[in-house]
């Protein structure tokens, strides 16, 4: 959650903070809005603006279908987040104050936003500094109205929901404002002011073994082993967070133990293990886990992490260890979305106490640090993964959300993954896991596709071969399930990382391209609408040998073939497509009938390098650093190359970012 923060004034069973900030990149339930009566959010103030701009239109157009009419004080319209990081907006409306009879907006605004938080079931809500800009409200009548109605919200609910309420202030000036007032209320009203959140959240026994989910001070627990990561080069104070608290509670002992017994490079995934010293732990295990950005060659930052966790428990398990306490690893500056690093957190210890039933180790703690306001997001996604490891239902089944929003990153990466929905052999409403099982023999056919979709592949083809004389003999789409599988799990990856750093850039806005691919204005949009373009998923053209053609629909492509059959690639050893027919048909030799054969690929382009210069020594993409040589030392890498050369020559160096799912057979007829 961005902002800084002043600590917590602790107000019945809810935390009350001030943050300074930018409200539209909070993440937590709900975001509070101050607009206009008409909902027009771009014509309102900055911070409606703001929203706006971070969210997208898609919650305007929401606004416009579901408040058609001039909305009131003390109404809250309610819609969707579109890409912020919440689960909802509350859209409110306040006149402009003219005297003191117009401070009752303020108090009804807030008592109804947290009224109805509440009845949602949201956990935290974030406020803007109501009206205190251009409509003029004073700052210390809004603070104090804040934290009035949050210690009302208390007492008139026996259980409140709400356990964290923040108000996100821009301005310097107003920021300290609310701060004193906040301080003002500590002293007056004898509310406690925290200077981080300390709480138990939940817990549940696999086993013999108790998991426990606690909001607090890791290196002010106790266990017998204490897990943190830490920077490559195991310095602790050159990491910021728990490594540098780590250091600071141990002593300078711990480093020592560090430098006396290591030399060298921590690599992904590993730790090495330390004695506690100051700390009340035993030993300390100081481990290195990728980024969740990570794209290079290998770097899965999920296998990483579960591979991680496990092996710490392994470790703790063979030396008949009883207590053993995590961070909330990756929710960090190892910036894992706080969903997806609590579900793979919580299966690798499900997986691990699976497959060792006796182990030693009866308590294990992830203790999700209190100090910065993530705490309640965080704090959440943990205890619904916990819920879900003892078969409470955790959430409500949901509908696709919007392409292109993050909640869709999320949704596309945890998914089961199905047959695309115009496979006719296998039933496409049944998982790829379930199909393989059901049909592990064969899970390889090839089939006629339907008229429409043979006409638009026929139309690609004859549109973009470009020799006379050229006629369709057959047309038949792959269905396999193995290959398939292979090429969504890498889509997926890209989707987990799009978590992060948003949707793949566009080809047509990528440095140096011509423009789109051009495969896409010839099918129709039932075929176009199965791909991604968020990924820069594409069709595009692939030509080989007759003889070759079973055995790479079986099996699926492999790059390292390239630079058998053709030793001087422009683009180095990769598995090579193309926009136009006509490239792809000078790879295709006809077979003694005279008939040539092509695929038509699926390609998940992903991000892309474009050149307009021979690279012949590529063995995967460039990395985004550009180094000049093949680079061993960054992990963000692009994910394909485009040769901008008089055709376009479109380059992935591994087989699973393609799938061949059409088989065009052709003859030239001279």
């Amino acid at each position: 959650m961005s902002g800084r923060r002043n600590g917590y004034l602790q107000i019945g069973r809810t935390a009350v903070s001030i943050v300074k900030g930018n409200i539209a990149t909070q993440e937590i339930d709900v975001i509070v809005n101050t607009t206009n009566s008409a909902l027009q959010l771009d014509k309102a103030g900055p911070s409606s603006q703001a929203i706006l701009s971070a969210a997208g239109n898609s919650i305007q157009s929401e606004c416009n279908v579901k408040y058609p009419f001039n909305i009131n004080p003390g109404d809250v319209a309610i819609t969707g987040p579109g890409y912020l990081e919440a689960l909802n907006i509350f859209h409110i409306y306040l006149p402009n104050y003219n005297d003191s009879e117009d401070e009752k907006h303020i108090y009804t605004a807030l008592n109804v936003c947290l009224k109805k938080a509440d009845s949602l079931g949201h956990q935290s809500i974030a406020f803007p500094a109501l009206g205190t800009g251009k409509l003029n409200y004073n700052p210390n009548v809004v603070a104090n109205a804040l934290f009035e109605a949050v210690q009302r919200y208390n007492e008139e609910n026996h259980n409140p929901k709400l356990e964290l309420v923040i108000c996100v202030v821009y301005q310097d000036q107003m920021y300290q404002k609310f701060v004193a007032a906040a301080r003002r209320r500590a002293r007056l009203k004898g509310n406690e002011a925290r200077g981080l959140m300390e709480k138990t959240s939940g817990s549940t026994t696999l086993g013999n073994t108790t998991i426990k989910v606690m909001v607090g001070d890791l290196t002010q627990k106790q266990a017998d082993v204490l897990v943190h990561t830490c920077s490559h080069n195991l310095q602790l104070n050159q990491t910021a967070g728990l490594s540098t608290a780590v250091l600071k509670a141990a002593g300078q002992a711990i480093q020592n133990e560090i430098n006396d017994s290591f030399d060298g490079t921590l690599k992904n995934g590993e730790f090495v293990i330390t004695n506690g010293y100051d700390l009340r732990y035993k030993k300390v295990y100081h481990g290195r886990v990728l980024c969740f950005a990570a794209n290079g060659e290998n770097a899965k930052p999920d296998e990483v992490l579960s591979k991680f966790v496990k092996n710490c428990l392994a470790t703790a398990s063979r030396y008949d260890t009883r207590s053993i306490a995590f961070p909330a690893i990756g929710t960090g500056e190892l910036k894992f979305p706080s969903d997806i690093s609590a579900s793979i957190f919580i299966d690798a210890i499900r997986d691990f106490l699976h497959h060792h039933p006796q182990t030693t180790i009866s308590d294990i703690k992830i203790v999700i640090y209190g100090g910065n306001i993530t705490w309640s997001s965080i704090e959440k996604a943990y205890r619904n993964e916990l819920s879900r490891s003892q078969g409470i239902p955790s959430d409500n089944i949901q509908a696709i959300p919007q392409r292109g929003s993050k909640a869709y990153f999320r949704y596309k990466y945890k998914e089961e993954p199905k047959p695309p929905s115009n496979w006719s052999h296998f039933e496409c409403s049944k998982t790829i896991k379930e199909l393989l099982v059901k049909h592990s023999q064969q899970p390889f056919k090839l089939v006629k596709p339907d008229n429409t979709t043979f006409q638009s592949i026929k139309t690609l083809f004859l549109n973009t071969i470009g020799v006379n004389g050229a006629r369709v003999v057959s047309i038949r789409r792959n269905e396999n399930l193995k290959v398939f599988e292979k090429y969504i799990q890498d889509c997926q990856r890209l989707f987990c990382r799009a978590i992060s750093n948003g949707p793949c850039k566009s080809l047509a806005n990528t440095p140096r391209s011509r423009g789109s691919v051009s495969t896409l204005q010839y099918v129709n949009r039932t075929i176009a609408n199965q791909l991604d373009q968020d990924l820069n998923e594409v069709y595009l053209f692939h030509g080989t040998k007759k003889e070759r053609v079973d055995v790479l629909l079986q099996n699926g492509l492999d790059p390292r073939l390239a630079a058998m059959n053709f030793p001087n690639l422009w683009l180095g050893a990769g598995v090579y497509a193309a926009e136009e027919a006509s490239l792809s048909h000078k790879y295709t030799p006809p077979d003694g009938q005279g008939v040539c054969t092509m695929f038509v690929m699926r390609v998940c382009l992903g991000d892309v390098f474009t050149t307009q210069n021979k690279m012949q020594n590529l063995k995967r993409p460039p990395c985004k650093q550009l180094c000049q040589t093949t680079c061993i030392k960054h992990n963000e890498f692009f994910d394909s190359v485009v040769g901008e050369f008089q055709q376009r020559e479109f380059v992935v160096y591994d087989g699973a970012k393609c799938y061949p799912e059409y088989v065009i057979e052709y003859k030239v007829v001279q």
